[in-house]
């Protein structure tokens, strides 16, 4: 009998346990819903929102919403709406929020600065509707606005950052984006100067690849880095008064054209001249809007062949590399892999992770110049190379190292590789990794271990 009591008891609590969470946590969270909502002096959602007009006393903003995402600025007129600025205006619509009432009818508005407001803010609604809304002076404590609406006399009091959000210039509700364009989309880049010189881009699967001046592998880093910035810069100012000779817009000091493949498209944008120090006048060739931009773009644009180029100095791969012979003058040694240990010809083990170490060093270096066309290979002391290095897998030789004099300008080693024509500059820490001894390799016996 104890137990079934003690059981029903059980039930009990975890009923009222029950209870007592619905009641109360969930149901202040709903109850928090509903004040917040109370709160809300427009019982309309963004989506509504159909036409905004922002009144100021020296100016008014207003657009009108084109489809799903576009906005369309009729005061003033022709200048193209920036839609995310907008979508973000109607919003803050929706969620302005009433504090208190401080004066229900026949309010003397210039006691609050609602004779003269700094803004007016009106809305159509998508189900026909005309909503106002006028901000006038602070509070003392500046903590909050007074608020009325176009239809009402009550003056109430909205917190302050509400008004914040609808003071608004022209250019801040312009789109200021460089060109439209989603980065995945592009497949091709192609940047040409006023002198004829042009760096060609294709992206082939995953990788970029260069096609002018030269073809090859180019920096995926690079060429990514590249479009996300133009995807991300935005327009400093823009120079409507100014025309297409006095920005250099007639004939561009650099010419941008991406290739959009969703779209079936070119995006170009274009540079002229500096309007001043660190910036430059630029323009979407799709668009009649002169803009000024910072001169991050530019001076990418600008950067020499050599920042374009993949500057990977060998690919080897590293899990399959089971064999590694060095020759330094007479000296040599080589070492095989036999699972996962390495070891040298007389059956010494080496230490794994300084064999690794090496072949790695060949994924993290990179050239610090390319030589595509190198003079005899005595210039580069690579005829009588200071030291060479064969890499192997099953007994078939899959790249070499051949390392020369020093480089002093840029400062490094000269290198050749087997996979390639070209002599590169490397860092001289890619030699030092390599110019060990074999006896330097080899694995320490255990303390108070001793050896036969």
């Amino acid at each position: 009998m104890r137990f079934k009591s003690t059981l029903i008891l059980f039930i009990v609590f975890l009923g009222l346990g029950s209870y007592v969470y619905l009641a109360e946590y969930r149901g202040r969270d709903e109850r928090e819903k509903k004040e917040q909502a109370a709160k809300k002096v427009f019982q309309i959602e963004e989506k509504d929102v159909k036409e905004i007009t922002l009144i100021y006393p020296d100016r008014t903003i207003a657009a009108v919403k084109k489809g799903e995402k576009q906005w369309e600025m009729t005061s003033p007129a022709g200048v193209e709406a920036d839609p995310d600025e907008w979508d973000r205006l109607a919003s803050n619509i929706a969620g302005v929020e009433k504090e208190s009432t401080v004066a229900s009818e026949n309010a003397d508005l210039a006691q609050f600065g609602l004779d003269k407001p700094s803004v007016t803010v009106r809305a159509k609604l998508a189900d026909g509707r005309d909503i106002g809304l006028l901000f006038g002076a602070e509070n003392p404590k500046k903590t909050f606005n007074y608020v009325k609406l176009d239809s009402s006399s009550e003056v109430f009091l909205s917190p302050s950052s509400w008004s914040g959000f609808f003071k608004k210039s022209v250019a801040d509700m312009r789109n200021k984006k460089l060109l439209n364009f989603e980065t995945e989309n592009i497949d091709a880049i192609r940047i040409a100067d006023a002198k004829g010189g042009e760096i060609a881009l294709q992206k082939s699967g995953t990788e970029w690849m260069l096609k002018k001046p030269i073809e090859g592998r180019a920096d995926d880093g690079e060429a990514s880095s590249f479009l996300s910035s133009i995807s991300f810069a935005r327009a400093a100012d823009f120079a409507d008064s100014v025309d297409a000779k006095t920005s250099g817009l007639d004939a561009p000091s650099i010419r941008i054209t991406l290739h959009d493949s969703k779209a079936g498209a070119d995006r170009t944008l274009l540079i002229g001249k500096a309007k001043e120090t660190d910036k430059y006048y630029a323009k979407d060739a799709s668009r009649p809007a002169i803009f000024v931009i910072e001169k991050e773009i530019p001076e990418k644009a600008r950067r020499p062949l050599f920042d374009w180029r993949d500057k990977t100095i060998a690919k080897v791969a590293s899990d399959k590399v089971d064999e590694i012979e060095v020759i330094r003058g007479a000296e040599k040694f080589s070492a095989k892999k036999t699972g996962e240990e390495w070891k040298l010809p007389d059956g010494r083990k080496l230490q794994g992770h300084r064999i690794s170490s090496m072949i790695s060093s060949l994924d993290f270096e990179r050239a610090r110049q390319i030589i595509d066309a190198p003079k005899a290979l005595s210039a580069y002391g690579l005829d009588k190379p200071k030291m060479e290095v064969f890499f192997r897998e099953a007994g078939k030789e899959v790249l070499s190292l051949k390392f020369g004099g020093n480089s002093k300008d840029p400062e490094g080693v000269y290198l050749k590789t087997s996979t390639s024509p070209a002599v590169v500059v490397a860092a001289s820490t890619v030699s030092d990794s390599f110019n060990v001894k074999a006896e330097d390799l080899v694995e320490s016996p255990p303390a108070g271990s001793s050896s036969k």
